[in-house]
């Protein structure tokens, strides 16, 4: 298991409260809190720190819990970060980052999660 520095703790703890936020706000309470359930019974842990570890884990299970949805459901999720945080991440490059297994990629998302969280912070 990977082990965390505590600001990476911080930034996953601030993403996953934006990501929650954003969720339950755009498709409703209980569909949000109902996906997350879902993705964490199926990774048998918390979604946001297999995404920070693994972001092509955290996609293929969100894909096996969602199947075609699982793009939809990125999307909308990224959508409405950066409209909440003021960012500019691209869905569609999110989602093909996300599939990458390359350290390049994961540095990446590591970013998009520390500048959700340093937006979060703010808020």
């Amino acid at each position: 298991m990977l082990i965390f520095m505590s600001n990476d703790r911080g930034s996953i703890k601030v993403f996953r409260m934006v990501s929650r936020r954003v969720l339950c706000s755009s498709l409703g309470f209980s569909s949000g809190k109902a996906i997350l359930f879902f993705l964490k019974e199926a990774l048998g842990r918390d979604p946001f720190e297999v995404l920070w570890e693994n972001p092509k884990a955290f996609y293929d299970e969100i894909v096996k819990v969602f199947g075609d949805g699982a793009k939809i459901l990125i999307s909308i999720l990224v959508e409405n970060i950066n409209l909440e945080c003021g960012l500019s991440m691209s869905p569609e490059h999110f989602i093909e980052i996300i599939q990458s297994e390359n350290q390049s990629s994961l540095e990446e998302i590591r970013s998009f999660i520390r500048m959700v969280a340093e937006s979060g912070r703010r808020t």
